[in-house]
């Protein structure tokens, strides 16, 4: 280790190497380092890193004397920040269905029983896996749309959350819905991952917010931001709405109303007889 010494001069400052339960970190630990760095030559025993400083940070905190390296010879300088910008540029990460397939595989050839305890397994966040397995029970449609729309991890995350509340508006299949909903992404009118959880959130209350989301749909222009407001201005329907449930669950459990709820139900027949 004394041998092989960081670059000043990397473009990369913050390498994301903190706390005890980092993924690299607990990966050198208990697999050691499987990529050799690739560093270059500077003078006689000291090498400077080209490729491989986070692995190099963990492996110093984890208290390793030694690295796995791969020696090229010195270079100039030029030379030595293309191959530098080459390794870091030319680097392919898991899709999402790959990420997807590769942790099911896992989970079955250890024979864990949940998502959780894979989660726990490979020190993952619980929901990330959760989300990531669930890509692999998709329509093909929807994952041919991912990938047409070459649409980033956040948002198919998002997308994979928000489906199960979907629902048929109107003259609208879920398929249609979602179409619609790819156009959107595609021509930045959704243009961030959140917008897909605020729907989510929209469709549960499709019942009051039927008008509000079919204009949305039908008109290409209107964003998420824009529909938000609107079923907003209809959360008088939603009190109406949530109300009726109430009184509807109230009678068909045969719970008898108390005195005071039979005073106001009263109030509200009396004004609904006038209002409507």
């Amino acid at each position: 280790m004394e041998m092989v010494e960081r670059d000043p001069n990397q473009p990369r400052k913050d390498f994301g190497t903190d706390g005890d339960e980092n993924r690299l970190r607990f990966s050198i630990k208990t697999y050691g380092i499987e990529e050799p760095l690739k560093v270059s030559e500077v003078s006689e025993d000291r090498y400077i890193i080209i490729d491989g400083h986070r692995r190099y940070i963990c492996a110093q905190n984890i208290g390793m004397k030694s690295v796995p390296c791969r020696i090229y010879p010195k270079m100039p300088e030029g030379e030595f920040e293309t191959r530098r910008y080459e390794m870091q540029n030319n680097r392919r990460p898991w899709k999402p269905l790959e990420r997807s397939e590769a942790l099911e595989r896992i989970k079955n050839c250890l024979g864990l029983h949940t998502n959780h305890e894979l989660a726990d397994y490979l020190h993952l966040s619980k929901t990330a896996v959760q989300i990531a397995l669930q890509l692999r029970k998709q329509k093909l449609d929807y994952l041919t749309l991912m990938e047409k729309h070459n649409l980033p991890d956040t948002y198919r995350y998002e997308f994979v959350t928000m489906l199960a509340k979907i629902r048929r508006i109107k003259d609208l299949e879920v398929d249609d819905i979602i179409n619609i909903l790819f156009n959107k992404i595609q021509h930045k009118v959704i243009y961030r991952a959140t917008d897909l959880r605020k729907l989510g959130k929209i469709f549960l209350r499709a019942t009051v917010n039927e008008d509000e989301i079919y204009a949305f749909l039908k008109n290409t222009d209107t964003t998420v931001d824009e529909l938000e407001q609107r079923t907003l201005q209809s959360g008088f329907a939603l009190l109406i709405e949530q109300l009726i449930q109430k009184i509807t669950q109230k009678r068909n459990e045969g719970v008898a109303f108390s005195s005071h709820e039979k005073t106001y139900l009263s109030q509200l027949g009396t004004l609904l007889k006038k209002a409507v």
